[in-house]
């Protein structure tokens, strides 16, 4: 049900409409696209026809997705103040119960619920790792805004300042490859290139675009002038100087999936790293995270969020 996404975001924007009470209508404009969202629209539009599901008639609305996700944020409040950590050394998948609610726990995995500040009290600065995902909780006016409003549809924001902060150089070996998820804000664009990368001994080899598409292969909404919201998002790839992966890093790569409905809720990037660069058995490390995955190192404010029972359909095992 998360991923029943069949149409835009901004599909009611096509439908006529009366014009709103005491509103002026905003005027439609097309604008010009900056070089990379011309070029990420550009690949979109070069593989559709791959995308689209001709065999399937989908619904017009993405109202069960929407509606899933309401109710689980009503009935589930995950408690970001709460420390503790975890792991589970098996190999099957096992239940563990906090504060009333049950979570699945994925085998191979260590898991730590903190804020980023603790950091350091968790993790062995001996302890290096093959893979690190980032998806920080970027400063976004917008989200400020929610939080004033609605405290469950938001999540803590920091600053570029305390995101440097972080001592990831202290677990990198040599050939470490870092992947950072980013906005497309200009200011976060320019704090990995020439903040957080020179500080913690990166060079930025590689930028990614995930773009969030619908199950027709549409973008969720349309792609619009530099400061508008896009259908994408930025992956920066960073590896120490020297690193022997550097020439099979791809400078450019465009990724599509059909998005969750959950908000900042990023598709897993473990599974293709592992067979795109034949990483065998990599010690994986997330930060920011609010899910599992197996042979990897969890860490984050909301860390067993995704993993609760309430948004999965579990299989009979005969």
């Amino acid at each position: 049900v998360l991923f029943d996404i069949n149409t835009p975001y901004d599909y009611r924007e096509d439908l006529p409409q009366m014009p709103p009470f005491r509103k002026r209508k905003r005027v439609k404009t097309e604008g010009r696209f900056d070089e990379i969202t011309a070029k990420v629209s550009d690949n979109l539009n070069s593989i559709k026809s791959k995308l689209e599901d001709e065999t399937e008639k989908l619904e017009q609305s993405n109202k069960h997705a929407l509606e899933f996700v309401d109710n689980f944020n009503l009935a589930f409040t995950y408690n970001a103040d709460s420390c503790f950590n975890g792991q589970n050394t098996s190999e099957q998948t096992v239940f563990t119960e906090l504060d009333g609610e049950s979570f699945l726990v994925p085998p191979k995995v260590t898991f730590f619920n903190a804020p980023i500040s603790r950091f350091i009290e968790y993790l062995p600065e001996n302890e290096k790792f093959d893979l690190i995902v980032l998806d920080p909780p970027w400063w976004n006016k917008y989200i400020r805004r929610v939080k004033g409003a609605n405290a469950r549809a938001s999540y803590r924001m920091l600053s570029n300042e305390d995101i440097a902060q972080i001592p990831l150089e202290r677990h990198l070996h040599g050939n470490t490859i870092v992947i950072v998820w980013c906005t497309n804000a200009p200011s976060h664009i320019d704090a990995i290139a020439s903040v957080f990368f020179p500080k913690w001994g990166l060079e930025s080899v590689g930028a990614w675009y995930w773009t969030k598409i619908t199950k027709k292969g549409e973008p969720v909404c349309r792609f619009k002038e530099p400061t508008g919201k896009q259908p994408y998002e930025r992956l920066f790839i960073g590896l120490p100087p020297g690193s022997s992966l550097a020439k099979s890093i791809p400078k450019e790569l465009y990724l599509y999936s059909i998005p969750s409905a959950l908000h900042s809720h990023k598709p897993p990037l473990y599974e293709l790293m592992r067979t795109k660069f034949a990483l065998e058995a990599p010690n994986c490390l997330e930060l920011f995270a609010r899910s599992l995955h197996s042979g990897c190192t969890s860490f984050g404010m909301e860390v067993l969020k995704l993993q609760n029972k309430r948004l999965y359909e579990l299989a009979e095992v005969e």
